[in-house]
């Protein structure tokens, strides 16, 4: 008897000791302390000074902006090397205010052939350069092998923009066909939000040639 009572307090006592014993640190386990109290003093973000000034007791509209992206075309004046020209030219604007800045004004009596052109010279003209023989080549190119000669290497062969060359230029009806076959297939494979979103936006495409957007 006295064997059967010692054995249940001798695994008890052996529970105790185990529980109250140092626990075993289990490798790559981290323990976070993420409390509610602790995310709130995070996002304890002070009031903007706009708002913590006296203001008048009549309605009227703050106006506060969120800060802007920086231009990828401006490099801060940090940033400039110490023979770059424009570390001398943007240190009067450094010291000065808005008040005392001076932007440089047009002469009157500017010359306006010396003034720089405000598009390039090739931006604007036209090239009148095709003929109707060139229009049949292109034309028999892209019946003979559509593959090869696309709509973009013979605007590049030669010398037009692509709008020209799909005015001028008809590809086959068999390699249409096949075009609008891989388009099928392709499309067969969308599951009902990608095809809902291109819906939308076809829909969308219509009514602002419509002119209802």
């Amino acid at each position: 008897m006295e064997a059967t009572l010692s054995r249940p307090a001798a695994s008890a006592l052996s529970c105790c000791c185990r529980t109250t014993s140092t626990p075993r640190l289990v490798p790559g386990l981290i323990r976070h302390q993420s409390t509610k109290a602790r995310t709130k003093r995070m996002l304890n973000i002070p009031k903007h000074e706009s708002f913590l000034n006296p203001r008048p007791q009549t309605n009227h509209i703050i106006f506060n902006p969120p800060s802007s992206e920086a231009s990828v075309y401006h490099t801060p004046f940090k940033f400039l090397p110490k023979n770059d020209p424009r570390r001398r030219a943007q240190l009067p604007q450094l010291f000065a205010t808005s008040t005392t800045i001076q932007y440089p004004q047009p002469s009157e009596n500017a010359n306006p052939e010396e003034l720089p052109a405000a598009f390039p010279p090739e931006l604007g003209t036209k090239k009148y350069h095709m003929t109707k023989e060139d229009v049949e080549e292109m034309r028999r190119l892209r019946l003979e092998d559509p593959v090869t000669n696309t709509v973009t290497a013979l605007s590049q062969k030669f010398g037009c923009t692509p709008w020209f060359v799909m005015m001028c230029v008809k590809s086959p009806r068999e390699h249409r066909d096949q075009h609008k076959a891989r388009e099928a297939a392709i499309k067969a494979k969308w599951g009902p939000k990608r095809t809902a979103a291109r819906e939308e936006r076809a829909r969308r495409w219509a009514m602002l040639f419509r002119g209802e957007i």
